[in-house]
């Protein structure tokens, strides 16, 4: 089988951008609401691209309903197992590093129950990593990609950040590629128009990244629960981010993000915050992921009468962030 970068990964860039295009459209604030502090978040252990049995077997221990910061140490914990120290560096999936070696036997054919019902498997864990990958990205000080539209000296161009976001995609799902051949389970590799859903949704993101950040903060300052019992982080938002949100609109007759001002103080910590915390960051890429699924690409595909494989439906976050975010 030839790799997968020689098929059809090298246009995944073009259609991407094409993609971003398609789905043009500001993210607007919602109604807001509040919510009642319920349980924490499940386990995140379903959005990590896993490349072995092995380090699926350890993320999988992390399951149950868990304090925040018991959570960061497990996953802290697996990524310690099964990354070496490049594996920090922009490029590789911090929580699961390089494919690890396996160590017993493997199961032929792969996943066989969930082939036998013709369910393929959920686009949203490498969406959701290549996103944590840009964000990343974005706040690596050895950085020189074009990843950041509002960068402060606005030398990027539109065309270099999706092109940039296109690549992150392309890199994932040819890992996942890999993956699923060294599992035997070759018919969960990733299809064209699967490649294709992805890497619009990563370019999709980037694209809007920063507006999408502020429409973040907004919903999470709708609901009380968060600030009462501080859990900014499992958002993978910062206090002071919202905070600053809530000033600014406080000091406005408009909430439009047409504009953002990036405030140096906040950007210093929230690049130390993705660095430190891959917890956090996963997060974050997880709710961005949420609000672009539910105000841009599902009412865009909606008005032009299109889907894409396995629909647009936010199914990858608990409850008690959905009712905050899709509220």
């Amino acid at each position: 089988m030839p790799p997968l970068s020689n098929t059809i990964l090298p246009v995944l860039s073009v259609v991407a951008a094409a993609s971003a295009l398609l789905l043009v459209g500001s993210v607007r604030a919602f109604v807001p609401s509040s919510a009642a502090y319920a349980s924490h978040r499940a386990s995140a252990r379903h959005h990590h691209v896993v490349a072995s049995s092995t380090v699926q077997a350890n993320v999988n221990s992390i399951g149950g309903l868990q304090p925040y910061q018991t959570r960061r140490q497990n996953v802290l914990l697996v990524s310690a197992l099964h990354s070496s120290p490049d594996d920090q560096a922009p490029g590789n999936d911090h929580t699961t590093g390089a494919p690890a070696q396996s160590s017993g036997k493997k199961v032929a054919g792969g996943d066989q129950l969930r082939a036998s019902t013709g369910i393929r498997p959920s686009l949203h864990p490498t969406t959701i990593n290549a996103i944590s990958e840009a964000l990343l990205l974005r706040h690596s000080p050895k950085n020189t990609k074009a990843i950041d539209i509002w960068s402060p000296d606005n030398t990027p161009q539109p065309l270099e950040v999706a092109v940039t976001a296109g690549a992150l995609s392309s890199d994932l799902l040819e890992k996942r590629k890999d993956s699923c051949v060294a599992d035997g389970d070759v018919g969960s590799i990733p299809t064209p128009e699967e490649c294709q859903a992805v890497a619009g949704r990563v370019v999709g993101v980037v694209m809007r990244l920063r507006q999408l950040e502020v429409e973040l903060a907004e919903k999470v300052n709708t609901a009380k629960w968060v600030a009462k019992y501080g859990e900014y982080d499992t958002f993978g938002v910062l206090k002071s981010e919202c905070q600053k949100v809530a000033n600014d609109i406080a000091a406005s007759t408009s909430s439009s993000t047409d504009e953002i001002e990036i405030d140096p103080t906040i950007e210093k910590e929230l690049t130390d915050k993705i660095r430190d915390d891959p917890l956090f960051r996963m997060c974050r890429a997880e709710c961005l992921l949420a609000l672009f699924l539910d105000t841009v690409e599902a009412p865009k595909l909606q008005e032009v009468g299109e889907t894409v494989p396995g629909g647009s439906s936010v199914d990858f976050i608990d409850e008690d962030r959905r009712e905050v975010i899709l509220s």
